[in-house]
């Protein structure tokens, strides 16, 4: 059971990156399939402020490449970069994060603040181009 006063504070996010490419017309009729794929790391690090307090990182990257059902050469490609970043208290240390870090319930705990987040604005960023992403989960 995880102690209270070794618990994180999601203390940043932010899109690192965000390309698009929807060259497609589309009445909003036809149907689309879509694939996505995600890389989701996690990591242990330390703030660049001073004293450095202990952060856990998470990194997300999302690509999804879209085709007109009949159509192949209707292409639409979407890729993004995400990154969290999580504050222990600063009297935590290396030694006690260590071996919580390394348990996936533990990551998951992580991941699952921030992929929602990373999947909103990514869903919102390929409607701004003009491609219905409505359908796309927004969990992992």
């Amino acid at each position: 059971m995880e102690i209270a006063t070794l618990r994180p504070r999601l203390v940043s996010f932010r899109a690192t990156g965000f390309h698009g490419e929807n060259k497609a017309a589309s009445s909003g009729q036809e149907p689309w399939s879509i694939e996505l794929t995600q890389s989701i790391e996690v990591g242990l690090g330390a703030a660049q402020k001073i004293p450095a307090p202990l952060q856990a990182i998470v990194k997300i990257d999302l690509v999804a490449k879209a085709s007109k059902t009949g159509a192949s050469d209707q292409v639409s490609d979407f890729s993004a970069n995400y990154e969290a970043k999580f504050d222990y208290p600063a009297t935590v240390t290396e030694a006690e994060i260590l071996p919580l870090i390394e348990q996936e319930p533990y990551q998951y705990v992580l991941v699952a603040q921030a992929f929602p987040l990373a999947m909103t604005h990514f869903r919102r960023e390929m409607q701004a181009m003009g491609f219905d992403a409505r359908s796309m989960p927004l969990g992992i």
